[in-house]
């Protein structure tokens, strides 16, 4: 079975003018995965304009009309300055909602083995009814819902941005359904000041969520000990049925919106120790959704690397960035 990519060129169309989340993030990674061995051998997956049902899963319906209307209006941003605004926002949204969807009815059918959502913009950061750092529609979150409405009772979602997913965690803080992990930078020194170790989920969600923020600085040793020694033990502890990851690579030591000293090396390991825990529990069953990223050669050398081993059984060699 094929690891698939899901890419519509809409997602070039959602204008942000000069913001760090531009359509060049795209095309550089694009460009890097067609000068990669493993291109030919990916299956191009769909990305189809989501339903009304997907969305209103995590976002109340009020919202995406107004997301709707934003970007019909071409109105300069939605909520807040982050969140620029064109006519190709809203296709651009729905699409990457389909993207991350279509993915996982694929996987779960069997079609394909994994797969990778290459899309904007980004969505861990949207919450129910408001749109954040960059954030309109949470794409994980989504197919998260979707995956427990398709009869899943246990999905796990992995965030390794830089900057914690709010609107993912908030999304499934009082469910034992999901669990929630997220690496990060500490929220008192970034963006968007949540994702604490003490934030571990409410009620029956309790102990489902868990924050490993990492200080200015930290880097691959510090990431990968948290990672290795705390989070993987968790996670297989869970059992998993699906594996979703928020795959941003804003933490790396060259990209300008963050202050870890993250490398190729920390994603690489990552990535491929993931997919080995979704062999081990859920017969591979993995889908990883872009979100950051902000300086395009790093990002596409990463992202490129973290397809290829989607797509392989080892880290390919090369220059690591």
């Amino acid at each position: 079975m094929p690891t698939g990519l899901a890419y519509h060129p809409s997602f070039l169309n959602h204008d942000t003018g000069t913001h760090p989340e531009c359509a060049e993030r795209l095309t550089a990674i694009r460009e890097a995965l067609r000068q990669s061995a493993v291109f030919p051998r990916l299956a191009q997956v769909p990305c189809h304009e989501a339903t009304v049902e997907d969305l209103t899963r995590i976002h109340s319906l009020e919202y995406i009309q107004r997301v709707k209307a934003a970007s019909a209006q071409s109105l300069p941003y939605l909520d807040t300055p982050d969140c620029p605004v064109s006519p190709g926002t809203w296709p651009a949204a729905l699409r990457a909602v389909g993207g991350a969807v279509e993915l996982c009815r694929q996987v779960l059918a069997g079609t394909l083995n994994n797969g990778f959502l290459l899309a904007r913009p980004p969505g861990h950061h949207a919450e129910r009814d408001r749109a954040m750092g960059f954030c309109f529609f949470n794409q994980v979150a989504i197919a998260a819902a979707w995956l427990l409405h398709s009869g899943l009772e246990r999905v796990l979602i992995f965030d390794f941005d830089v900057h914690h997913g709010n609107g993912t965690q908030h999304a499934f803080e009082t469910s034992s359904q999901v669990f929630y992990a997220s690496i990060h930078q500490h929220p008192a020194t970034l963006y968007p000041g949540t994702g604490w170790p003490e934030e571990r989920g409410l009620g029956a969600g309790e102990g489902y969520t868990v924050n490993f923020p990492l200080n200015p600085g930290a880097g691959d040793a510090e990431c990968l000990d948290v990672f290795e020694t705390q989070l993987l033990p968790l996670f297989h502890n869970y059992r998993p049925q699906f594996v979703l990851i928020s795959a941003g690579f804003d933490g790396h030591r060259e990209d300008p919106l963050a202050s870890l000293n993250l490398t190729q090396v920390a994603y690489d390991r990552m990535i491929l120790a993931m997919k080995t825990l979704a062999e081990k529990n859920c017969a591979g069953r993995l889908v990883t959704v872009l979100e950051g990223g902000y300086n395009t050669k790093v990002l596409s050398h990463c992202a490129k690397s973290h397809v290829e081993i989607l797509a392989d059984s080892s880290p390919p060699r090369g220059t690591h960035f």
